[in-house]
Parts: C-alpha cells; structure tokens; sequence
C-alpha cells in the first residue's frame, strides 16, 4: 500500500469519516455557540479553544506542506487556544475556517507525488513528510477525542451520531 493511500485513510478517519472514534467535524457538528464555549471548569479547554488550536497548528503545517515559510506568531502554544468573541457568527466562521483549512489539507495530500511524502519537513529536516502528517492526524485525533468528552459532560451529544 501506497504511503499516500494510509495517510489519507487516517486523515478522513480523523478528519470526518468517523471510524473507531468520532471525528473532529462530526465531533462539532450542530452545536452553537453556547455548547461551543462550555467548560467543566477554568482548568479545562472549551470545544471552541479546541477547535482553534487544531485549526493553527493545521494551517501551520499546510503552509509549509505547500512550500510556504509559516513562522508561529504565538510566543507560548497556549495562546493557540484563543477563540476572541464568543458569538455565534464568530463560531460558524471559526468552524468554516477548520473546514477549509483540512479540505485544502486532503486535496494537497491526495495531489502530491508519492515522493513528497519522503521529503524532509522544512522546519524539522530529521523528520520526513509521511511521519509528520501521521502525528498530525493523531494529533487530530486526540483533540477530536476531548471535544467528544466534553459534549457528553455537557450532555449534548447524540450517541446515534457516531461512536458512543
């Protein structure tokens, strides 16, 4: 099997093709922002603070995916949680942005020559695509997992929507 052909299969597992576990879009499907915005407690991240981080460090690596020099403008990878205003608009847009930013990941992965997949990541020369994006997604899948937990904790989510 092709490196490419794995790759893709565990991006749409952890992307929105829930498997064993929920994706992330399906993860956030339907809720507003007031779901989006709930914590158990100020220890905790909010979906919404989720969903940001997983958004920056994936557009981070899109960048450099595409041959593009992403330098990190956070000092610290807490600030990577930021949401700003907590309004529905402000929600949508931040989910529209999740989307677009892994919709362009799958077609840059599905385009590329098996050979890019071995080429060393720009920012980390000891590591090779093909590795890179396998933490990528698990990394998507982590967070996928804690924004999960938190819609059962807020009792919101509907175990017929996927992995229960």
């Amino acid at each position: 099997m092709e490196i490419k052909t794995t790759l893709l299969k565990q991006f749409d597992r952890c992307f929105n093709g829930n498997g064993w576990f929920v994706a992330v879009r399906n993860a956030v499907d339907g809720i507003g922002v007031e779901q989006a915005a709930w914590k158990p407690n100020d220890a905790v991240n909010c979906i919404w603070e989720t969903l940001s981080h997983l958004t920056y460090y994936n557009h981070a690596y899109l960048q450099r995916f595409k041959g593009i020099e992403f330098e990190y403008d956070v000092s610290d990878n807490n600030e990577t949680f930021s949401t700003g205003e907590y309004t529905e608009q402000d929600w949508q847009a931040d989910v529209a942005r999740f989307d677009a930013v892994m919709t362009e990941w799958r077609q840059l992965i599905a385009a590329a020559d098996e050979s890019k997949f071995l080429e060393p990541v720009p920012t980390n020369t000891t590591r090779i695509w093909a590795d890179l994006l396998a933490d990528v997604n698990a990394h998507n899948a982590y967070h996928g997992g804690q924004i999960l937990l938190l819609r059962k904790l807020a009792g919101n989510w509907n175990p017929n929507a996927g992995v229960s």
